[in-house]
């Protein structure tokens, strides 16, 4: 579908021996531009005829994309992984150009951005467009090492730790979040052992899941639950993202949280 034309729109250099270029569909090029635009991207090619297809560039990647009609976000299965050296700088970035644009970052429906998260090979949050194509944008671990004391990037062996894994992967990574719900529930609802930071952990993310799945009342449940642990200091200081994370929550849900 795409023109010789088109492909003069990227950024191939003479210094690089080579560049992939994802092409992603979707329904309304306008809608595209405006979007990633809104995120700092810069338009560098667009094209009317013989069919619709458009190009944007930034310093971390070049995205393409052509018209698609029948399109439906919910339904697509596109999606590229884009490593970057400086993760959070680009989420900061990302997330004050989408607050600017929307009044807010958008963390339901199409667009939308995720938080940045840990995971076992990368730290990392995805950005999904108005189209539904889905950016894994990530940085790697300086150590191949899994992080010690962190369970959502360790491996384990109690059932509470690995269902938490498997949470929070489904909830971050894959973008889950019934899916995670159903796996997190299964523990929480059968008081499996775990130390009370972990436990912290699994109410703040069950917490999490419920806001994205507008589950408001439910939401508030587990925050009240993880407000009511007593932790020790020690617990406390392996615990800081999801002490922010549930910050950002009660912050979410308002002051009658």
């Amino acid at each position: 579908m795409t023109s010789a034309s088109g492909v003069e729109g990227s950024s191939l250099s003479a210094d690089r021996t080579g560049l992939t270029i994802p092409i992603f569909p979707c329904k309304s090029i306008d809608e595209q531009l405006d979007f990633y635009q809104a995120l700092g991207f810069e338009v560098t090619y667009r094209q009317a005829k013989p069919n619709l297809y458009a190009c944007v560039r930034h310093r971390i990647a070049e995205l393409h994309f052509f018209v698609l009609k029948q399109l439906e976000p919910s339904n697509s299965y596109s999606m590229c992984y884009v490593s970057v050296p400086d993760v959070d700088i680009v989420y900061s970035e990302f997330r004050d150009h989408l607050k600017k644009a929307y009044g807010k970052i958008p963390s339901k429906g199409f667009p939308r951005m995720t938080k940045l998260n840990n995971l076992a090979e990368d730290r990392r949050f995805n950005l999904i467009d108005p189209a539904g194509n889905r950016l894994l944008i990530g940085q790697k671990h300086a150590s191949s090492e899994p992080i010690d004391n962190d369970p959502h990037v360790a491996v384990h062996t109690s059932r509470f730790a690995n269902a938490f894994e498997t949470a929070y992967r489904l909830a971050y990574a894959k973008d889950e979040p019934a899916d995670a719900a159903k796996v997190l529930d299964l523990v929480l609802s059968k008081a499996e052992e775990a130390s009370a930071s972990l436990h912290y952990k699994a109410y703040v993310l069950r917490a999490d899941i419920a806001v994205t799945m507008d589950e408001t009342d439910l939401a508030r449940a587990f925050i009240s639950k993880a407000e009511e642990l007593t932790l020790s200091d020690q617990e406390l200081a392996e615990v800081p993202e999801a002490i922010e994370r549930l910050d950002e929550l009660k912050a979410t849900l308002g002051h009658h949280y």
